[in-house]
């Protein structure tokens, strides 16, 4: 069975030929390694250029062909996290399909690189960002800061497909990485079989406040809690009202509802509680314990999230002069019955608030007009998912011709960690 080919054909262009390393014999046991070189911008394809690495299994040959999986973040990388996440796909997926997956630009351990970003967030969606740690990260980016939108990566991936020599991919994204799935489908629908999308990012729509979260929390806390006799969404309104940061609660409940952490959310309700009646030793402990702090870069890249989030997203001060007046007139006029057992304040102080609003002027990431999803797609939501909130799986099925919801009762964050969730995605690529 013949191996990843390292000639580029004629389809491909001379910067993408150009590029192909020789294959790693190191590289993990049934797979090959190369590179995939990529333009920063493509509308410079001799100028600055980045080296993605590859990893591709050797059933080149596979019946159904490939299935890219994608991870999430913005900011993981993919070949290192292989091992990992092949563990999670159906052993008669692995044979019918040619697993692959790859560094999007800006990951593993050639990507951005913010020490003291990284240091103060990691991997976080909601701690609220040092405005020192976010301008040194963005004066180290400098001039290239506008280059890592999910859009880049779309094409990135389109290169990819030419090279590895396919006519149409299967891609497997979750959380962020749907995102990213998504935004290559509505580009480039000819070029997709199929879709999986696994705690759906809608691709339209993103609020960066994370209100549709906050909203979301208490029918995911009183869901979760349906033995207690206490009530948490009351407890965790009262600990914001009473001081407790709400972005670091925020923090604790989407990084417990993962389901690698805890998906059932144990424990928590009975430390809300404590901490209400004046205990707060256990609280203290699950935010020492349960955080996206102390990823390293080349795990899960602070420099890269901040950077894609701030090309991605649509902020209230987008084409307006004066950013911070535009953000405390929209914060002002916030209905806090919407936000709770949050306040005005969680809003305003997370992270992709407060750190894009000190984030240059850049490229701003543009998107495909099209907003319905033509490819088979299968959705995968956990009803415990408290960093996705199943409102968006719902919306996203309802802007695609053929997609198929399947919620997991109990379930979190990364659905296809779940026995079930993997039940379901083999049931679709099988079928």
């Amino acid at each position: 069975m013949r191996t990843i080919r390292l000639l580029c054909s004629l389809v491909l262009t001379c910067t993408a030929c150009s590029s192909q390393r020789p294959a790693d014999t190191s590289c993990t046991a049934g797979f090959t390694c190369t590179t995939l070189h990529v333009p920063l911008d493509r509308q410079r394809p001799d100028g600055p250029s980045l080296d993605l690495p590859v990893i591709a299994a050797d059933n080149v040959d596979a019946p159904r062909g490939v299935l890219l999986l994608l991870t999430g973040g913005p900011g993981q990388p993919g070949v290192p996290l292989l091992a990992a996440l092949r563990r999670n796909v159906d052993p008669d997926v692995l044979r019918e399909y040619r697993l692959v997956m790859f560094d999007q630009r800006g990951t593993g351990a050639g990507g951005l690189n913010c020490p003291a970003l990284q240091e103060t967030v990691g991997g976080s969606d909601f701690l609220t960002p040092p405005a020192e740690a976010v301008d040194q990260c963005a004066k180290q980016i400098g001039s290239d800061v506008g280059y890592y939108g999910t859009p880049d990566t779309v094409d990135d991936i389109e290169q990819l497909r030419q090279f590895l020599e396919v006519d149409r991919l299967t891609l497997d994204g979750t959380s962020y990485g749907s995102f990213t799935a998504e935004q290559y489908g509505l580009k480039y629908p000819d070029r997709v079989r199929a879709l999986v999308l696994d705690s759906v990012v809608p691709h339209k729509g993103f609020d960066p406040m994370g209100i549709d979260l906050m909203a979301a929390t208490s029918a995911v806390l009183r869901s979760a809690c349906q033995a207690c006799t206490t009530d948490p969404v009351a407890d965790l309104a009262w600990l914001v009202q009473h001081g407790v940061s709400g972005t670091d609660l925020m923090e604790l409940l989407s990084v417990s509802s993962l389901n690698s952490v805890n998906p059932s959310l144990e424990g928590i309700p009975a430390a809300l509680h404590a901490a209400r009646n004046g205990d707060d030793s256990t609280l203290k402990e699950l935010f020492q314990r349960t955080t996206s702090k102390g990823l390293s870069y080349d795990q899960l890249s602070a420099g890269l999230h901040m950077a894609t989030l701030c090309s991605d997203l649509r902020f209230p001060w987008s084409g307006k002069p004066n950013r911070q007046a535009t953000l405390d007139d929209v914060v002002r006029r916030l209905d806090p019955k919407r936000l709770y057992p949050y306040d005005v304040a969680t809003a305003r102080e997370q992270l992709m608030i407060q750190g894009c609003l000190r984030w240059p002027d850049a490229r701003v990431s543009t998107y495909p007009a099209v907003q319905e999803l033509l490819p088979r797609t299968l959705i995968l939501h956990g009803s415990n998912d408290l960093f996705c909130p199943l409102d968006w799986s719902r919306w996203e099925q309802s802007h695609a011709r053929s997609a198929q919801l399947v919620v997991i009762p109990g379930s979190g964050h990364s659905v296809q960690r779940d026995p079930r969730g993997r039940q379901a995605v083999r049931t679709f690529l099988l079928h």
